[in-house]
């Protein structure tokens, strides 16, 4: 047997070789069909792990070209951004040329408001106050409490172009001393003055009262602007706190002609 197998090796042939040429043909084509179909399981796989690769190389590539376009994307980013930059530093310089002329506009504003209000005080400056009338309102049963009382200017008719009033007057209490002189309008006080004036005039007319040299007043009343014809109410107060009226001054602003305004 020994020898047999010795044999064997010197002549190069594969002893299981042998023993499968030398197994019944039955074990031999089962064999081979069940290694035909390794073959085929293995052609099989093979065949999936070629469908696998090129499906695994597809996805790199449209992988690459995602890269490829994310990379794009990120530039076309980039330069959005610097262009986004460059759209706010302009509009902050446009914010800022717009705040400038702003400012500008609302100086100008308010320098057209005060020469509008300058030619406004102007005109109202230059237009021509007459006194329409002065009316005596001193009731009768004060007769007894003054000896008498005058306004010696303005006169009716008289033409204020200065802008104020000035008045000129004289009051002299009987039973008290005529301390101050008001002016109301509509009620409220716009003035109030004192009798303490010479009048040598009214000392003449009534020499045995000792205080009728003194019983003068005046002041001056700005009256620019009036809107319409107003009623001023002069009235006295006495020492003895009476309060006497004694006229009311009707005031009418008068239109100017624009020629003669341009021309003056």
């Amino acid at each position: 047997m020994k020898l047999t197998k010795l044999a064997n090796w010197f002549s190069h042939e594969d002893p299981e070789k042998n023993k499968l040429t030398e197994q019944p043909p039955e074990q031999t084509e089962a064999k081979w069909a069940k290694m035909q179909l390794k073959i085929e399981k293995l052609d099989q796989d093979l065949q999936e792990s070629h469908k696998e690769l090129a499906q695994t190389k597809a996805q790199l590539q449209i992988n690459q070209g995602f890269q490829i376009e994310l990379g794009e994307t990120q530039l076309k980013l980039q330069q959005t951004e610097a262009q986004l930059q460059r759209y706010k530093k302009d509009l902050f310089e446009q914010q800022k040329q717009l705040n400038i002329a702003q400012d500008q506009y609302q100086t100008t504003q308010e320098t057209l408001a005060q020469i509008a209000e300058q030619k406004n005080w102007l005109s109202q400056l230059k237009t021509p106050v007459q006194i329409v009338d002065i009316k005596k309102t001193l009731p009768k049963q004060d007769f007894e409490t003054l000896w008498g009382f005058g306004i010696l200017s303005p006169t009716i008719e008289t033409m204020i172009t200065t802008g104020a009033i000035f008045v000129r007057g004289w009051v002299l209490g009987k039973k008290a001393q005529a301390q101050t002189v008001r002016v109301l309008y509509q009620g409220e006080t716009l003035l109030e003055t004192i009798v303490n004036l010479r009048r040598p005039v009214i000392a003449q007319q009534y020499p045995d009262i000792p205080l009728a040299g003194e019983s003068g007043f005046e002041f001056s009343l700005a009256v620019t602007g009036i809107p319409s014809e107003i009623e001023l109410n002069i009235e006295a107060s006495l020492a003895d706190q009476t309060i006497i009226s004694l006229c009311d001054l009707l005031l009418k602003p008068q239109t100017i002609d624009p020629i003669e305004s341009n021309d003056t």
